[in-house]
């Protein structure tokens, strides 16, 4: 025996794992010699060997347990298992590529149901979901008519309203971070699932005017910010410019209402302010009583709107509200922007691992094929039908069990990253993969697949066992068409799908906007209050940004906007005309945009009339107005609109601006649509908390991101930047949601086609090899290998044939389900299917051809010999 030992961890297995007594010691003996034997060979491939050695071992003692007196039942499915085992170290590359393909698939279906787990479990903000209702979640409210609805209405049992806010919150190491948060009622907050985990709610006495101000921070910002430290309650910290008490931390994963809040303060409102009435910025939210339902708060809503007509007859004219107002459930909007592309990939992941089922299905059921013979065999020696198929079940479970423990560990990090991709929509996060319904799912997929992946070897056992060892050489040959047919069909169907997905988002990137968004970078600021408290004061800060961001090398032009384009949409305002005044009831409304002169010339808006905003417009509120092309031609289709007098003030319906200038339309909100209506006014009139500053390079957008936030801090360090992102960024974050389905649909479908390649290739390939005496002879007999070719790619383009035609009916019948995600494509467009057709017989041609070249080169004479 050579010096060489076997590595001394698997010998301390080794020791656990054989009987005690000589004929352990006689194994572990026998072992280390052949290990010294092959090591003098190759000391690699002997460790190898002697790890198997023990792997199998280790099988064999876990399954057959200590009791020899186990019953036959048992020994047999320790036999089966140690088979199996065998035969998985005895065809690693089978077994491997089986594994591997199967882990993809349930990796692919775990991730995605823990994105959809997770973002159903974070659209439950409310701890009576049935019962939280949003009171016209389309309409914003003012806290006059919240108030006033609160003390009228005879449905609810807490009724509250809240707006969510970016703050700019100052951190102990004195900088300043732009931090989203939410100012509630009380009685709304305490309506929340998830309440404080240290310290107290917010209290009804936290609402009250010139009480001390308080805020419940959230426990990922407690943590990031201000590390943990208990002491924080009670204390100051400064929030907007002012000091506030924290006087709780937010529980994990409590970031309601709206997904992103970090901040908590109670909604206080003083009713001498002229916002108390006027400034309409509410969501209104009411918990029902137990008798009431949706039709008796639809009624009570109603009700309230004839009597805000009653009060306010010029704002509100009676049956203002009719068609337009809806009560639902709170988390209704939140669940219905994301539910459908959600299930809609999950339905996408389950066909993926339907294909994935069916593949590894046919390769079992090549390998039954080829070992029909053994297995007949075994029947004619007393086997049982029982006993062949609970060995064939072993076999099938053993791989799938390995494939689970490798999608589980892929799919932990695939959910994490697909989250990831739905960055705009705060809601959209997973569940550990761990987590308890994850698992449960992922196992039920994982027993599925088992049975779809034996249906086809055990089927073709118990329709063949009855011919004994004279099973014809391709029995199973039919039954293998079927599935790879089958996999033709479901992969067309992702095909179809994903290239309607692409066509709309090609057609969402030609959308005009207006402007060229190429070396345009946005920085979205959140000054502090006390920064932008008075007109000087939030013109000196705004120069100052502006003033210092020109100096930067690169820049070409410099601008500031109140709301950023395709980011989010202006509030609108009525118009009155001098020369035709009409009641605020009756008048056009146009999206009021606040912007500085610098936005023109930053975004490249020449005006098609008059002139643009100037720098001293500023003699009254507003001293001159610009509008867009559509406002110009509802109210003025003569063209005479430069010079008219208007008002955008229905609590100021006299006081009189001129427009000074009419641009072309510049998309600002929702990239789909027709452009509205849409007015310029100085935002130097109007201080924001919320600015975005807009700036154009001449060079890499992303080289000048870096030189800008430096610049921001100098300016002022307690401006936090709340994003900065370049132009292209933000438009295509407009259709993030399909772009992102887009691409993980592209990929499914892809994955899907190469699955259904691979399964006619190993079709094809089995057929071959197992009529190769056929082939043989009708080469001898004169046939042209160029014959044989065709003959067999001719076969694999038969049966891709089939699938795609049945694959076409089927996504034309089920594309209802899409239509919603599409934008100027019609579901049933002929390029749809004809371009996914094409792909899918290319990839079956290619498929086909790999086995019909093999089979054109085989040598008749050496194959009639062979047999």
């Amino acid at each position: 025996m050579s010096g060489h030992r076997p590595p001394r961890w698997l010998d301390w297995i080794l020791n656990w794992a054989v009987p005690m007594g000589l004929s352990g010691q006689g194994t572990l003996g026998d072992l280390a010699e052949e290990f010294g034997r092959r090591a003098s060979v190759s000391p690699f491939r002997a460790r190898f060997w002697y790890a198997r050695q023990t792997v199998s071992i280790v099988a064999y003692r876990i399954t057959s347990g200590s009791d020899s007196k186990s019953s036959a039942t048992n020994s047999d499915i320790v036999m089966d298992l140690r088979w199996s085992f065998r035969s998985i170290f005895r065809h690693p590359g089978f077994s491997f590529g089986v594994v591997a393909v199967l882990g993809l698939g349930l990796a692919a279906n775990a991730a995605v149901f823990s994105v959809v787990d997770g973002t159903l479990r974070n659209t439950v903000w409310w701890s009576e979901p049935d019962a939280t209702v949003a009171i016209w979640p389309d309409n914003q409210f003012s806290f006059g008519q919240l108030d006033l609805y609160a003390d009228e209405q005879s449905v609810y049992d807490v009724v509250g309203g809240y707006v969510e806010l970016a703050f700019a919150l100052r951190t102990p190491d004195g900088e300043s971070e732009s931090v989203n948060g939410v100012s509630i009622t009380p009685t709304l907050f305490r309506e929340l699932a998830v309440q404080p985990s240290l310290g107290r709610a917010l209290a009804d006495d936290d609402a009250f005017v010139g009480v001390e101000p308080v805020v419940v921070i959230g426990e990922a910002l407690w943590r990031r910010s201000f590390g943990a430290d208990s002491a924080i309650l009670g204390s100051r910290i400064n929030v907007g410019g002012a000091p506030v008490t924290v006087v709780g931390i937010q529980g994990t994963g409590g970031m309601a209402p709206g997904g992103r809040a970090q901040l908590w303060f109670p909604l206080v409102v003083d009713p001498r302010d002229d916002d108390f009435w006027k400034a309409r910025s509410y969501t209104l939210v009411g918990v029902l009583q137990e008798s009431a339902t949706l039709n008796n708060a639809f009624d009570d809503l109603m009700a309230f709107t004839e009597r805000l007509s009653q009060l306010f007859p010029m704002f509100f004219p009676r049956g203002f509200a009719n068609g337009l107002a809806s009560v639902t459930r709170a988390d209704h909007a939140q669940r219905s922007m994301i539910s459908t592309p959600l299930m809609l990939l999950l339905a996408g992941t389950a066909l993926l691992m339907l294909v994935t089922a069916l593949n590894v299905g046919n390769l079992l059921l090549g390998r039954a094929i080829d070992r029909r013979k053994e297995l007949a065999l075994r029947t004619s020696l007393g086997a049982g039908r029982g006993r062949i198929v609970r060995q064939l079940l072993v076999e099938g479970f053993v791989l799938t069990t390995l494939a689970v423990g490798l999608g589980l560990a892929m799919g932990s990090f695939g959910g994490q990253w697909i989250a990831g991709l739905f960055v705009e929509e705060a809601v959209v996060t997973s569940s550990s993969i761990l987590s308890p319904t994850v698992l449960v799912f992922s196992f039920l997929v994982s027993a599925l697949a088992w049975l779809v992946l034996n249906g086809a070897p055990i089927a073709h056992f118990l329709r063949t066992q009855r011919s004994g060892i004279n099973v014809k050489p391709d029995s199973g040959a039919g039954m293998q068409r079927f599935l790879v047919t089958v996999q033709a069909a479901l992969a067309t169907l992702l095909l179809v799908s994903a290239t309607l997905l692409v066509a709309t988002v090609d057609n969402l990137r030609e959308i005009p906007l207006g402007f060229d968004t190429r070396g345009l970078v946005t920085l979205e600021l959140s000054p502090p209050e006390d920064r932008v408290e008075s007109v000087p004061k939030a013109r000196d800060l705004y120069e100052r940004l502006v003033a210092s961001v020109q100096s930067l090398p690169g820049v070409e032009a410099v601008g500031l906007t109140g709301w950023l384009p395709l980011r989010a949409l202006a509030p609108a305002t009525p118009i009155n005309l001098q020369a035709a005044p009409v009641d605020p009831r009756e008048a056009v409304s146009a999206a009021m945009q606040m912007v500085d002169p610098g936005f023109f010339e930053t975004y490249e808006v020449k005006p098609s009339a008059g002139r643009l905003l100037r720098s001293d417009d500023r003699a009254m509120v507003p001293s001159a107005v610009v509008i867009n092309q559509t406002l110009a031609e509802m109210l003025w289709p003569d063209g005479s609109a430069v010079g008219q007098m208007i008002a955008i003030d229905p609590h100021a319906w006299n006081t009189w601006a001129p427009i000074v200038g009419v641009i072309p339309d510049i998309r600002s909100g929702e990239i789909t649509g027709p452009i509205g209506p849409a007015l310029y006014v100085s935002l130097a009139e109007s201080p924001s908390r919320d600015v975005t500053l807009v700036v154009r390079t001449a060079g890499a957008p992303a080289s000048l991101i870096p030189m800008l936030r430096r610049t921001v801090r100098e300016v002022d360090p307690l401006v936090p930047i709340r994003a900065i992102s370049e132009m292209n960024d933000v438009v295509r974050a407009a259709y993030a949601t399909s772009w992102v389905m887009m691409g993980l649909l592209t990929v499914l479908a892809v994955l899907a086609t190469a699955l259904g390649a691979i399964g006619i290739y190993a079709v094809l390939a089995h057929h071959v090899a197992l009529n190769k005496k056929e082939i043989g002879v009708r080469m001898a007999l004169g046939a042209q290998p160029g014959m044989v070719v065709r003959g067999v790619v001719r076969s694999g383009l038969v049966l891709a044939g089939i699938g795609i035609l049945i694959g076409c009916v089927g996504a034309a019948m089920s594309m209802r389900f899409i239509e919603t995600l599409l934008f100027e494509v019609s579901a049933l467009a002929p390029a749809a299917f004809i371009a996914p057709a094409i792909a899918l017989a290319a990839a079956a041609a290619l498929a086909a051809w790999l086995p019909a070249t093999r089979a054109g080169r085989l040598p008749p004479a050496d194959v009639l010999r062979s047999d």
